[in-house]
């Protein structure tokens, strides 16, 4: 069975007893996360937090683009938040590339400039400091 379709089962054994969903909007906490997709990384474990706690906000690396920013702005001036935590971890894998090695190997795999039109506001960079 795909993986997707296993995802999908265990997420109708979920909402056949979700009853949370009547609980307010804003966060119980009021506490913005953000973080890295990593898998190994799951903050809801490592902070703790309970369903309507908080706001986690995950992308590559934990870092704030125009998308977390715009999340992190949605947070905190439509929901109350008023405290952010940005996570970073031992051993990112986004310390071990370039913006450049990964365009060019999406140009390479595709055959399309997959250059953004902008540049990205938080380069990957193998220079970067160790995060923990």
């Amino acid at each position: 069975m795909p993986s997707t379709e296993k995802l999908l089962e265990a997420n109708e054994r979920f909402a056949a007893s979700f009853d949370r969903g009547d609980d307010q909007l804003p966060p119980n906490m009021p506490v913005a996360v953000l973080t890295c997709i990593d898998a190994r990384l799951h903050p809801v474990s490592f902070l703790g937090l309970d369903i309507g706690d908080a706001h986690v906000i995950r992308n590559a690396g934990g870092r704030a683009t125009d998308d977390a920013l715009r999340s992190l702005i949605v947070s905190s001036q439509l929901l109350d938040t008023r405290e952010f935590m940005v996570i970073h971890h031992t051993d990112c894998g986004m310390l071990t590339f370039t913006n450049e090695d990964i365009w060019a190997k999406l140009e390479a795999e595709t055959g399309t400039d997959a250059q953004p039109s902008t540049s990205c506001p938080s380069p990957m960079s193998r220079r970067a400091s160790r995060m923990t």
